[in-house]
């Protein structure tokens, strides 16, 4: 009976433990079990010598071997018992792990949010198949402010499994400039003009409305971990035929952005392709697109020393559990050539850039290139602040012909194209000092050949001797600060600096000391009529900026956010040393806005 007892409990626990593992019993009820076998088999043991004791024939003797038999095959059976506990035990541990894999990856597919001053907004209501809009992070305030997410989304309905999304701003902006550079919303810093030319002693104010901007977002899942979007964004900062402030002011639509992306978290690995900020741009997290760590500032050119261009690339991006990131992107090369690039040098003619043709660009000069720009970037995200490295490699193409052999000694008649290679290294930072209400930024960029995408603007290369693009050696840096003293008001100060090094042989080059300067600081009936001198060169050798300024929601709530905004500015222009001196010019710029986001 005692055998049939411990039987019937032994397939007992059996049946409920197998029946634990389809329904993920807690560990709580296996350590019920567990007590229940061990009173059973305590029971047991008490009735044992029972049974015993009714076998008045038996000798003491052979009472005690059986006894003994009974306690080893009891102790074996309780050992079983405990065997089949732990595999119970370790199958709910196995799935807990799972569960909860399944549960990071699924919030890795939401981006998160990375500034440390990210504040609850209130989101619209949107239909039910967008409830995991719901999960998503609520936007950052330097996201919402430089459009890069939405204030308020709007989700259109859907189609096919593809969510749509609407968002942008609405602005109407000023600027004044204490020196006309006539340049609208976006400073070209490198042309602040000097005392000789006529804007020098003119204002210069303009309303628009040109930076309103619209995004759309189309995203899909293709199952839990893969998920393919595509994205444009779109302004009015281009300017057609007829564009002009006289009458209509019309202004055509500018594309700014339109890139896909395919992203695969189990495998960490992101694709991007189409045009979109380059990857030189600093970003908030990662290497995220619509992750951009963009200036607040209203001028459309944002500031000195801070990296950034808008390309055609193909970007492939690793990420290591979201902290580490490896990023490589080919991006579409252009040339920013250095002024004054003769058309004959060395007895060579030189052919730098081409004018386009037909209808897609009819009238735009185009640089020759052989190879796209090669970018580089580790991105570091360790839980506090955000950390980046990042290389380039660039190639530059002119055309030379053999005019005379002399001094090169080429055979005349003969051309030949001419490839030379730039690199840079530098890197970028955004630590939030004060959790909540302070943030500090920055970054900085050495190597030859990489003017093109610093926002001064200042040349790649100038002439070689042999014909050739020399790349310049330039360094970029900018710092910024950004203060959030309480909700609905950010406080931005910013600077900085872009200088190039001069390059240079006889009467040609970059930063000759003998270019003329010497009419730099006195206007002319000449300079007036052209604008121009012969005498002020003056090649750029150092661009500083600073400028302060501030976001006040003036509402904010499930109608969007409506805001203003000003910015002031000081922008000093260096000259190098040559004939006449070391001219030197600046400009004070003061920018209001107003935007409706939604």
């Amino acid at each position: 009976m005692t055998r049939r007892f411990l039987r019937h409990s032994h397939r007992a626990l059996r049946s409920t433990l197998a029946g634990g593992r389809r329904e993920s019993v807690s560990v709580e009820k296996t350590r019920l079990l567990r007590q229940g076998l061990m009173g059973g088999a305590l029971v047991a043991s008490c009735l044992l010598p029972w049974g015993s004791v009714a076998a008045e024939s038996s000798s003491d003797a052979e009472k005690i071997e059986r006894l003994e038999r009974q306690g080893a095959l009891l102790q074996q059976q309780l050992d079983r018992q405990n065997e089949v506990i732990k595999e119970l035990r370790e199958e709910v541990s196995r799935a807990t792990r799972k569960s909860e894999k399944k549960q990071t990856e699924q919030a890795k597919r939401s981006e998160p949010p990375v500034n440390s001053h990210a504040k609850e907004t209130q989101p619209r209501a949107v239909p039910a198949f967008a409830s995991m809009e719901a999960t998503l992070p609520a936007p950052t305030e330097q996201e919402i402010l430089t459009g890069t997410q939405p204030a308020v989304p709007i989700t259109l309905p859907q189609f096919g499994g593809v969510r749509f999304t609407l968002w942008g701003w609405l602005e109407a902006a000023t600027v004044f400039r204490n020196h006309n550079t006539v340049n609208d919303m976006l400073t070209v810093f490198a042309a602040i003009p000097y005392p000789y030319s006529p804007l020098y002693k003119e204002h210069e104010f303009h309303g628009t409305a040109r930076q309103s901007q619209i995004s759309l977002l189309a995203e899909g899942d293709i199952d839990s971990a893969q998920r393919l979007a595509a994205y444009f964004q779109l302004d009015f900062l281009a300017v057609g035929q007829e564009s002009n402030y006289l009458v209509t002011n019309d202004w055509p639509l500018r594309l700014r952005h339109a890139y896909l992306t395919y992203d695969n978290d189990n495998w960490g690995f992101h694709l991007l392709a189409g045009q979109e900020w380059s990857m030189m741009m600093p970003n908030e997290v990662g290497i995220v697109p619509r992750k951009e760590l963009i200036p607040l500032t209203i001028n459309a050119n944002y500031l000195v020393g801070y990296q950034f261009t808008d390309n055609m690339q193909i970007r492939f991006v690793k990420d290591f559990d979201n902290k580490l990131w490896f990023g490589l992107s080919l991006e579409n090369p252009a040339t920013s050539l250095a002024p004054g690039i003769p058309a004959i040098v060395n007895g060579l003619a030189i052919n730098a850039t081409n004018t386009g043709t037909g209808g897609f660009l009819q009238g735009v000069p185009v640089t020759p290139s052989v190879a796209p720009d090669i970018i580089e970037k580790v991105a570091w995200d360790p839980g506090w602040g955000h950390y980046e490295l990042l290389a380039i490699q660039r190639f530059f193409v002119d055309n030379a012909l053999c005019v005379t052999a002399a001094p090169t000694g080429c055979t005349p008649g003969t051309a030949t194209a001419k490839t030379t290679v730039g690199a840079g290294v530098g890197g970028n930072f955004l630590l939030p000092v004060v959790k909540k209400y302070l943030e500090v930024m920055g970054g900085m960029f050495y190597g030859r050949g990489i003017g093109r995408y610093g926002a001064g603007a200042l040349p790649d290369v100038t002439i070689a001797p042999d014909g050739s693009l020399t790349p310049l050696t330039a360094l970029h840096a900018w710092a910024g600060i950004q203060f959030y003293p309480w909700q609905g008001l950010t406080l931005f100060g910013y600077a900085g600096l872009e200088q190039n090094s001069a390059s240079y042989f006889g009467t040609f080059g970059y930063g000759n000391p003998a270019f003329d300067n010497s009419g730099c600081l006195t206007p002319t009936a000449m300079t007036f009529a052209t604008g121009t001198s012969a005498t002020c060169v003056a090649d750029n050798k150092r661009l500083v900026d600073a400028k302060i300024g501030f976001w006040q929601d003036l509402y904010k709530g499930p109608m969007g956010r409506f805001v203003l905004g000003v910015e002031l500015e000081y922008i000093k222009r260096y000259a190098f040393s040559g004939i006449g001196g070391a001219p030197s010019t600046d400009d004070e710029v003061a920018f209001t806005s107003l935007r409706y986001y939604f």
